[in-house]
């Protein structure tokens, strides 16, 4: 096995969507490097989107994302009209969730009907997962990790490529309710 016992740099940029890229030559000095080429084990976090990418024998990498997004009550009452996106896309890539979690800052009142969060990839025909069975019914503070994926049939869609994420009720949307929620995703893109 060879190793290289040499210092690699950890590239990063703060631009969204930002993808490291394959140089076409194997020498950074020789003037055909652009700002996004890594060599192969060399680190890249896109500080903007909170992706750290690597490079490997087969090429560019997602290690790992994650996104974190806080709605206020007026937002979570339209959250079946008007989801809200939680992760970008990314063109070339589907985004895969690998846990969720939710965050609940009570305030005076539950939300009423429709209490159920879902993760949705936006155009897509089924949920990727919930992220809380009638989580919008707490009615104290509290921080939940019951993410459960969905199971499409042979005939929907789940997860597509070059498509957002979004955070939504599945239903109709809720009513009452004053809490402020935070919703947790760590997820993976997924070249297509």
């Amino acid at each position: 096995m060879a190793t290289q016992d040499s210092r690699i740099k950890i590239k990063r940029t703060t631009v969204t969507a930002t993808v490291p890229t394959v140089p076409s030559s194997n020498d950074h000095t020789d003037g055909t490097w652009i700002a996004t080429d890594i060599y192969k084990g060399e680190l890249f976090y896109n500080q903007a989107d909170g992706v750290l990418w690597s490079r490997d024998d087969s090429g560019v990498s997602c290690l790992g994302g994650s996104a974190s997004i806080e709605l206020t009550p007026a937002q979570i009452k339209t959250l079946n009209a008007t989801p809200i996106t939680i992760v970008g896309a990314v063109s070339g890539y589907a985004i895969e969730v690998v846990s969720a979690s939710v965050k609940i800052a009570f305030g005076t009142a539950a939300y009423a009907t429709n209490t159920s969060l879902h993760l949705h990839i936006d155009g897509a025909d089924d949920n990727v997962g919930q992220i809380g069975n009638n989580i919008l019914l707490a009615t104290v503070d509290q921080i939940s990790s019951a993410y459960a994926p969905s199971n499409p049939s042979s005939g929907q869609t789940q997860v597509l490529a070059n498509a957002d994420l979004q955070v939504k009720v599945p239903s109709g949307d809720p009513t009452t309710g004053d809490s402020t929620v935070t919703v947790f995703v760590n997820y993976r893109l997924l070249p297509v």
